[in-house]
């Protein structure tokens, strides 16, 4: 396979601990000479991991990418509380690390549909502006609870002030949150020390690219490389003649093809090429986005 900056695809770039999302996506894009790209979520500058980058027109299936479940694994430090929930901001002490901990009760206790209150050290918008820099100026902007999933969660203590930890969670789920909470469930206090996440649906770490290796050679971009076709297999396809293609690349009304449509998300070939997304909501029909 050659790299071409001018297809459609998507990156899995392995993001390095220290660094922010915006500077290795821009330093990805002067890299590999890419004209557009941007993320499929972000990551805190002290995560590393699976961070999805589509380039070109896959960036119009940007809001696909982010629905998908994650999987993390990290480490979490008891005894210590922080306002970011992590080592970006001051420790305190917060109490005793218990002598016993049940970590099959932690489990229990948070696994399923739990609230979290994202942390006030975060991307969200609050009136406009970034929660992070309104904390930052020293206010303190009230972040709302929300329903998320922890669809699986494995803790192991793996030392008197640490917990181990590798969970799968639904879109939306805040770690450092987690690792707060449990940190306030035992009583101790808890903040995050190391997060690596591991897959994005069908973005996972083992086909990641880092950025050493694109430094050392760009072409290494091709192993961690996925297809728009790729990302979209399983998904009900239909074929246009010319005609068709001609008709519907102009937003005329696709209802008057009478294609076979299903429920759902839809895409629509000409030449052997995906080319449209259409979107089928009972009878209703519209365009998602053209690839």
């Amino acid at each position: 396979m050659t790299f071409n900056p001018e297809d459609s695809f998507f990156i899995i770039l392995n993001k390095q601990k220290g660094f922010s999302s915006n500077g290795e996506l821009n330093f990805l894009k002067r890299l590999l000479k890419i004209k557009k790209a941007g993320f499929c979520g972000t990551l805190d500058p002290l995560a590393s991991g699976v961070l999805v980058v589509a380039v070109n027109k896959a960036t119009k299936l940007i809001s696909l990418a982010t629905d998908f479940d994650k999987v993390y694994s990290g480490r979490i430090k008891l005894g210590f509380t922080s306002p970011s929930l992590d080592l970006g901001t001051e420790l305190v002490e917060s109490g005793p690390v218990p002598e016993v901990i049940d970590c099959e009760r932690i489990v229990e206790k948070f696994q399923g549909v739990i609230q979290q209150t994202p942390p006030v050290y975060s991307a969200l918008k609050i009136d406009g502006e970034r929660a992070y820099r309104l904390a930052r100026n020293g206010k303190t902007p009230e972040m709302k609870a929300r329903n998320v999933e922890i669809k699986s969660l494995e803790i192991t203590r793996t030392a008197h002030d640490e917990l181990s930890f590798f969970v799968r969670c639904s879109k939306g789920t805040y770690i450092r949150t987690l690792a707060g909470d449990i940190g306030e469930f035992l009583g101790c206090g808890a903040v995050l020390t190391e997060l690596i996440r591991r897959e994005v649906g069908p973005f996972r770490l083992e086909n990641a690219v880092s950025m050493e290796e694109l430094k050392e050679d760009p072409e290494n971009v091709c192993k961690a490389i996925l297809s728009v076709p790729e990302f979209l297999s399983g998904k009900n396809t239909c074929t246009v003649d010319e005609e068709g293609f001609d008709y519907l690349k102009n937003g005329n009304d696709i209802s008057k093809l009478n294609l076979d449509l299903e429920e759902g998300l839809n895409l629509l070939e000409f030449n052997g090429k995906v080319f449209l997304i259409v979107e089928k909501n009972g009878e209703k029909v519209s365009y998602f986005a053209f690839v």
